[in-house]
């Protein structure tokens, strides 16, 4: 698609070149010779397959720097945020559903029913835009822009992004939440949890040990497959909304500006970290539910 686009850089060529009376045609080939966009296709597709194993994931003509050296400052950013809004999804979700369950249809499982459910539909950019206003433009207790100078381990830099950590949080946790009270439901009436609690075992640990545990396992493949979800879109919307100099408002830039080699380094990015999420979620099988094996393949 990028390479039936009409590509902004050449389109700008021309533009100078007919400014200045020269010929548009000629700065405009100029231009795509350049940039290696007067090979066929196919050409293009091998030289860009050979790269990725080499390393070698070309240059950025917009941010004139490597692909891999852009990718891995947005990376810095993206980081800052993103690992805490999944500890904090990994340790709600499903304490918040079991929860649910174990209170089923009282006022506190209306309560966390209705809070989890709420950020799941509320469109994440919209709600942060809502934030955004009420924290950053009237109260003014969080910076409007996303400030790269503060250190990462900085009470500033806890402040400018717990708003984002807080949008992706509550648009995370619905799904997750969901999954896990269905299936704690299920297991908190079954004969080995009427056994434990005949031998007195302490609803605590009888919930951490007989309810969390299997609940966990089909709950695994929900949490990982939001988590991504949430992690290739959403973040895209958030950056953009907070300013924040990450992976996704990077890719954004990247499209706007047409830049190929930029586009597909950080789409391959997310490629990756798609198949190490899938891969986490095979070795957390084998974890909660040693039947689980996967000797024979």
């Amino acid at each position: 698609m990028l390479a039936a686009a009409p590509n902004p850089a050449v389109r700008q060529a021309a533009t100078q070149a007919a400014l200045q009376g020269g010929d548009p045609a000629a700065a405009a080939e100029r231009a795509r010779e350049l940039r290696g966009l007067n090979e066929p296709l196919h050409v293009r597709y091998f030289d860009f397959i050979q790269s990725v194993y080499t390393l070698d994931w070309g240059w950025s003509v917009s941010r004139s720097q490597p692909v891999m050296e852009a990718v891995t400052q947005a990376l810095y950013y993206t980081a800052q945020y993103s690992i805490p809004w999944t500890i904090l999804t990994i340790i709600l979700g499903p304490l918040v559903g079991v929860y649910s369950a174990a209170n089923m249809y009282s006022w506190k499982d209306h309560a966390a029913t209705g809070f989890a459910f709420f950020g799941y539909a509320i469109p994440n950019f919209f709600f942060g835009i809502i934030l955004l206003l009420v924290f950053g433009v009237w109260l003014e207790w969080i910076p409007i822009t996303y400030n790269t100078g503060v250190p990462v381990f900085s009470v500033e830099n806890a402040i400018q992004l717990a708003i984002p950590v807080f949008v992706l949080v509550t648009g995370s946790i619905g799904a997750v939440m969901r999954v896990s009270r269905n299936e704690s439901a299920e297991f908190q009436n079954a004969d080995f949890m009427k056994t434990a609690k005949a031998k007195g075992v302490s609803p605590l640990r009888a919930y951490a040990y007989h309810v969390m545990r299997p609940t966990l396992v089909p709950l695994s493949t929900t949490l990982v497959g939001q988590l991504l979800a949430l992690f290739l879109g959403a973040s895209l919307l958030v950056e953009v909304v907070f300013a924040i100099p990450g992976l996704g408002r990077l890719t954004y830039e990247a499209l706007i500006a047409q830049d190929t080699n930029l586009v597909l380094g950080t789409t391959l990015f997310f490629t990756f970290v798609a198949v190490i999420g899938n891969l986490i979620e095979d070795l957390v099988f084998t974890v909660l539910d040693p039947r689980i094996s996967y000797d024979d393949r």
